[in-house]
């Protein structure tokens, strides 16, 4: 086999063409296995171990070198990551945490049991189990979970050469120094200098000539989405971590804040589906056991079919209209199902500006007229089909004239209860999009049905 260096192969395809010359390697149990992907980017191994098959996945990974797994170990995800979790044993682990940035070794450990965890730390170097520790202290989904304690620090009266003459000295595992940090004797955070701005700088320039004064700063229980929305906000490589007397305990670094996004939209993503996201998202669609994939789900199913009875009930409560005039009965499908489709949208929309901040609370009025003038636009337009519709069916002008008239209400109420339940959500402090559209779209079907009968009853003189 041939993979070396010199060998060009595309990154999409590079792990499917090795995967059987490793698997055949694993099979002879060859000592040369490790030197097989040793000329492989982690990245190349992380997705090789996907193709392998699942016994096959350990054997390679305990095969690695401790530098090169930890490097593997922070590029897995899904089931490989859980498999590797749970199966490798805790004297190979140990010590490739010991190589892993701090923060990613407390979201690791947060996915193995308590027994597994006390394992794994014994096998750590102190000083990586002792830091492992202090994070798993705060609460799960804060800046304090998500932060590295190793940054690089300077003092604001050094000279620029002091201080590149102190970076060569920091400790290698400093998880970034594109920012490094200005403290006073006490220790409290005075401000920060890109690297970028402190190399071209004369030598003899101090430090305090050259940092900001005034930068963004988080506590250790600041919830983690805000902390991607500030580094988002003002465009920086790593935000500090600081306590009640401004000291940095660490920092929150732009990659772990792209995991934060990516998280947060999927479970976005989940709860407007309605499905329940109480599983971490990186673990992946395989992570879930059946079982708990169905209770996850059964929940919500369970709320949506009882929210789906209002709509039985309501038929029921107008059975004698519908016994007068049964083609009243051939529009309900169109009728829910427009009022359904844009409500959805609405929500949608709103749950989307919301997240992003587009939209704020004092915003309610002004969204509320919006949403609700844009359904009566829409509903007039696809009330002239219906209407059209109606009449191409055979229905009589009552009839159609009933049924466009339900779509322009139905439409209007719609977007109005699509922009008003999110808004509400977010005033009690509920997470908008547990307000998803399948509930939004079961609501507005009982409501509609019982608009669309009432207007019956007005144009029919039921």
């Amino acid at each position: 086999m041939d993979v070396g260096p010199d060998v060009t192969i595309s990154a999409m395809s590079l792990a499917k063409t090795i995967a059987p010359d490793i698997e055949e390697l694993i099979r002879e149990n060859s000592p040369d296995l490790a030197a097989a992907v040793s000329e492989l980017h982690p990245a190349d191994i992380a997705e090789l171990l996907d193709d392998l098959p699942r016994e096959d996945r350990l054997v390679l990974f305990e095969a690695l070198p401790p530098e090169k797994g930890a490097a593997v170990l922070s590029e897995l995800k899904g089931e490989t990551l859980r498999q590797i979790l749970h199966q490798a044993s805790p004297e190979k682990l140990g010590p490739q945490l010991d190589r892993v940035p701090g923060d990613e070794v407390t979201f690791l450990l947060e996915h193995v049991s308590q027994r597994q965890r006390e394992a794994l730390l014994a096998k750590m170097s102190p000083r990586d189990a002792a830091e492992a520790k202090r994070l798993l202290r705060y609460e799960p989904r804060t800046a304090g979970r998500l932060m590295s304690e190793k940054f690089a620090t300077m003092r604001p009266e050094w000279t620029v050469a002091e201080t590149l003459e102190h970076l060569k000295k920091i400790d290698p595992e400093v998880e970034t120094i594109q920012t490094i940090y200005a403290v006073d004797a006490e220790g409290h955070l005075v401000g920060a200098v890109s690297l970028r701005k402190l190399l071209p700088a004369p030598p003899d320039k101090k430090v305090s000539e050259l940092m900001n004064r005034r930068i963004a700063t988080v506590r250790a229980d600041t919830p983690q989405e805000e902390v991607a929305n500030l580094v988002s906000k003002y465009d920086v490589f790593a935000i500090p971590v600081v306590d009640e007397q401004n000291r940095p305990l660490g920092i929150v670094t732009v990659d772990d804040v792209i995991d934060v996004l990516n998280e947060e939209q999927t479970e976005d993503l989940l709860h407007m589906g309605g499905v329940a996201a109480k599983e971490e998202p990186i673990l992946g669609y395989f992570a879930t056991s059946p079982i708990r994939n169905v209770r996850l789900r059964f929940n919500w199913l369970l709320l949506l079919f009882v929210a789906e009875t209002l709509t039985g009930t309501v038929l029921r409560h107008f059975q004698d209209e519908l016994a007068k005039v049964v083609a009243l009965s051939f529009f309900i499908p169109l009728l829910i199902g427009t009022g359904g489709n844009s409500g959805s949208q609405t929500v949608t929309t709103i749950v989307r500006g919301l997240a992003v901040g587009e939209i704020r609370l004092r915003d309610f009025w002004r969204v509320f007229a919006r949403e609700s003038g844009s359904g009566l636009v829409l509903g007039l337009l696809l009330g002239v089909v219906g209407f059209g519709r109606a009449l191409l069916w055979g229905s009589h002008t009552a009839l159609a004239l009933t049924v466009g008239v339900s779509i322009l209400a139905i439409c209007t109420w719609a977007n109005a209860v699509g922009a008003t339940i999110p808004m509400l959500a977010t005033l009690f402090k509920i997470d908008p999009t547990v307000m998803s559209a399948p509930l939004i779209a079961t609501l507005v079907d009982a409501t509609g049905l019982f608009i669309y009968f009432a207007i019956a009853r007005a144009f029919l003189g039921l």
